[in-house]
């Protein structure tokens, strides 16, 4: 039985959560996992990677510590049909930019919504809140658990609601509406709004949340919500989900609605493990 090999970035720049990718790979039985730093993307260690993670963090120090080199090979890794998944910080990091270091990863055109020309009210003081970004600043509108909903380009039969934690991530607006598989749907008792609701729902509602982009023969997977935490199980799902099947083209080119491939990877136990615990 052959797993996706699958490497997680830690070094340099990265938050704790990507010890929650750990935790959720574990559970779904994905066990050929590859811990990576700056240096391990420098020297293209992510050459023979079916799946690259880029978790949490300060996306200007990932930026700074991987450099040209480390963009030019994440590039390259995509390009020849690897995974990217990239949550919060590491959605951040491929899209475009014209600020430096961020500009040496300019591969998606995905616009942020949570960005502002002026300093945005805050209801909330913390140093969480706003970060400067060249003239404008990039702001967090709310913490905690979210309302997402699933769209068309998702399942065309139906759409569902789920949950995930935000800590930071962006609101996504896409060039090309398909790249978009869910959007923020509303609100939960658990969200904490640093900013008004106003502002708060302007900026995030009927925004991308998950975005699923093609980029020859790979693809760039960006979360702005954390789906990786471990108390949100069917969140979890989506990006075991995403692999499984991404996985599974790479490796076999079946057309997936006809030939489900089940012979490659531990199917049952990644596609119903999560849901049930």
């Amino acid at each position: 039985m052959n797993y996706p090999k699958i490497g997680i970035y830690a070094g340099a720049g990265t938050s704790h959560s990507w010890l929650w990718f750990v935790d959720l790979f574990e559970k779904a039985g994905f066990y050929d996992l590859h811990f990576l730093d700056e240096f391990s993307v420098q020297n293209n260690d992510i050459n023979t990677l079916d799946a690259l993670i880029v978790s949490g963090g300060d996306t200007f120090a990932v930026a700074q510590s991987l450099g040209k080199k480390g963009g030019d090979n994440i590039r390259a890794f995509v390009e020849k049909g690897g995974i990217y998944i990239g949550s919060c910080a590491g959605a951040y990091l491929p899209m475009n930019s014209s600020k430096h270091p961020l500009d040496l990863f300019n591969f998606v055109d995905v616009k942020i919504t949570n960005l502002s020309k002026s300093f945005p009210e805050a209801t909330v003081k913390t140093c969480k809140f706003c970060t400067a970004y060249g003239c404008d600043y990039v702001f967090h509108p709310v913490r905690e658990a979210v309302s997402l909903k699933t769209t068309s380009f998702f399942d065309k039969g139906k759409t569902f609601e789920f949950r995930a934690p935000l800590y930071g991530g962006p609101g996504m607006k896409a060039r090309d509406p398909s790249w978009v598989l869910a959007v923020y749907e509303g609100f939960t008792p658990k969200t904490s709004f640093l900013t008004t609701l106003k502002i708060a729902r302007q900026t995030l509602i009927s925004q991308g949340a998950v975005l699923k982009i093609p980029f020859k023969s790979g693809v760039f997977y960006l979360l702005g919500p954390h789906l990786e935490h471990p108390k949100f199980n069917q969140a979890n799902q989506f990006i075991i989900d995403a692999i499984y099947r991404e996985t599974c083209k790479n490796q076999n080119h079946v057309d997936l609605e006809k030939k489900p491939c089940k012979q490659q990877l531990p199917a049952k136990k990644a596609k119903e493990l999560l849901l049930t615990i």
